[in-house]
């Protein structure tokens, strides 16, 4: 079954982790109809990302440090389209009135929405059973039943890399060459493994054609130290344009990331990921969907991060790898 073509405006202006679960969401939406044509609301650090995805034709930025004038001024900017419908993803009073002034036939909601949110919908979206124990993603998916799909994930997004890639050209396109990303850093530190510095190493030794591009906010220096030692195999990332991140994750063959919103884009993309996890549960947290075979979660023992051994990352990764 095909929905008519229509205009769908989608309201997630944040998290990160969140807007890639709504991403694939809708290009779950765009598998089942090509012509739907999906606006997006989104924070303005977010937005340039949000905009060169494979899911959204047309953005609209949140300044959420503008204050009450720069959101008045974007509910202003919303009022003046018109929307068949309109998919408040994120659930809270503000996206709740951008869902209010902006215009449109349908107005579609999360069942679970807090801070008044529901008094802005006209319909809502389903809830599944137990979503305390569902990966967002799954919550999420209800909204194609409003247009009478099935709620089961279909397709990958893709980011335009047409700009730019962090990956060299060259070398590191030769077949059999295989290019892993490591992001140590995880969503809070009790949730990160330390052990990543020792897995580069190893990885470097193991696979002796392997090239590690490792993501980080701040100054790593064994990075820089390794990458010289290695003779350049090993570079480091550091970067606040998540857009560039996800062209560089989407270029790779694995990511390997702690509990974060870098390993949510491997899992958008579709590579392989290898997640490491010690309190949390990747049932909830971890790529989507764990069915996957291209989705691996490595849990702790007993969960407690500083307990797993690098031996064990390096033998999952090379599971990983096999699979690619």
């Amino acid at each position: 079954m095909a929905i008519a073509t229509q205009r769908v405006l989608i309201v997630k202006t944040s998290t990160l982790g969140d807007i890639m679960h709504g991403l694939q969401v809708a290009q779950t939406l765009k598998e089942n109809d090509p012509g739907i044509e999906i606006s997006w609301v989104a924070r303005r650090r977010y937005e340039g990302m949000v905009r060169a995805s494979s899911a959204v034709d047309r953005t609209f930025a949140f300044y959420r440090s503008g204050g009450v004038s720069a959101f008045w001024g974007l509910c202003r900017q919303l009022r003046r389209e018109r929307f068949d419908a309109i998919l408040d993803m994120q659930g809270l009073a503000r996206s709740g009135l951008m869902t209010f002034f902006a215009r449109a036939i349908r107005k579609i909601g999360r069942s679970d929405a807090r801070e008044g949110a529901t008094l802005f919908y006209r319909e809502l979206a389903p809830l599944p059973r137990k979503p305390e124990r569902l990966h967002p993603v799954e919550i999420l998916l209800e909204f194609c039943r409003v247009f009478g799909f099935p709620p089961e994930l279909k397709g990958t997004v893709r980011f335009d890399s047409s700009s730019s890639s962090d990956w060299p050209v060259g070398e590191s396109e030769i077949a059999g060459t295989p290019r892993i990303v490591l992001a140590p850093e995880g969503r809070r530190p009790g949730l990160s493994w330390e052990g990543f510095e020792a897995l580069a190493t190893s990885i470097l030794g193991k696979f002796p054609r392997a090239r590690v591009l490792v993501i980080t906010r701040g100054k790593t220096p064994w990075v820089n130290a390794l990458g010289v030692k290695m003779g350049g195999r090993v570079q480091q990332m550091r970067s606040k344009d998540w857009l560039r991140i996800a062209i560089a994750i989407q270029d790779s063959d694995v990511l390997v990331a702690n509990d974060s919103d870098t390993l949510q884009i491997g899992a958008a993309v579709g590579v392989s990921t290898l997640g490491i996890f010690g309190p949390s549960d990747p049932n909830r947290t971890g790529a989507y969907p764990l069915s996957n075979p291209r989705n691996r979660a490595l849990i702790a023992p007993d969960g407690r991060s500083e307990a797993l051994s690098v031996d064990a990352v390096v033998g999952a990764l090379s599971s990983a790898m096999e699979r690619h």
